[in-house]
């Protein structure tokens, strides 16, 4: 093979590489770290999937960027599956998974205070997760401003109910500093890879630890021209806790998108 054909080759080589990409957020919850191994498989369009591989040490409250080179080609990226392949448990709280020929389409997938393990008295070994869509919301808490009203291990979400369907969240905590709602403030997070629910008209807050948390409001808005806020009131002042009540649900008469 003469020097001009091999680089020729070599270039319709690289040309039909692709990579893959996974970012991994570890809750921010003890013992939420795992040597691994921690397999993980890419699912996209047309039943099409990549083998991601394993990801190897997840340390607590970290987010760590991986990739991956690969000649297959497997469309929009759909479902994602976590096999673990060791006994020490692991708790995930948000995974994010994109292709360099379609950087732009990223697909999220939130894991609910969910521990991941071999050892099934610690947790279950496997699940596969589908994007639930490509809408943005923001959600904005305030907590009332009352003593003990606020919360670090509280591991809520919000469901948002529409007129075209459901939506839930990734767990709120996680992108605030310590998971920390303190009483009287307002917190804003924002959540990729939502479905569009249409007109909002309810919410459902649920949360999954023993911790108590009094919220007065939370607002929900999708991020997008033109879109409106709706708040939805607190007015029965319930506390949120998975002794007593485990979640709430309020609607909106305004129903605005």
């Amino acid at each position: 093979m003469g020097p001009k054909l091999l680089l020729l080759t070599m270039l319709i080589g690289m040309s039909s590489a692709y990579t893959y990409y996974l970012q991994v957020q570890t809750a921010d919850e003890t013992w939420a770290s795992t040597p691994g191994p921690v397999y993980v498989t890419f699912f996209g369009t047309y039943g099409r999937t990549f083998n991601f591989g394993n990801l190897g040490y997840m340390s607590t409250d970290s987010k760590k960027l991986f990739s991956r080179a690969s000649t297959d080609y497997i469309g929009s990226i759909q479902c994602i599956s976590i096999k673990m392949g060791t006994s020490n448990a692991w708790m995930p709280d948000t995974l994010t998974a994109w292709a360099s020929y379609d950087v732009t389409n990223k697909a999220y997938f939130y894991s609910y205070y969910q521990w991941y393990s071999t050892n099934t008295g610690e947790g279950i070994n496997e699940k596969k997760f589908c994007k639930q869509g490509d809408t943005t919301y923001s959600i904005t808490a305030t907590t009332a401003d009352v003593s003990y009203a606020g919360s670090d291990d509280i591991w809520a979400s919000v469901t948002i109910i529409g007129s075209t369907g459901t939506t839930e969240t990734g767990i709120l905590g996680a992108q605030l500093y310590d998971m920390y709602f303190e009483a009287g403030s307002t917190n804003k997070m924002v959540f990729h890879g939502m479905k569009d629910v249409g007109c909002i008209h309810c919410i459902i807050v649920k949360t999954r630890n023993t911790d108590a948390w009094l919220f007065s409001s939370i607002t929900v808005q999708e991020v997008a021209a033109g879109s409106k806020p709706v708040t939805f009131h607190n007015t029965g002042n319930v506390w949120l806790s998975s002794d007593s009540t485990r979640q709430l649900k309020l609607c909106n008469r305004s129903k605005k998108k």
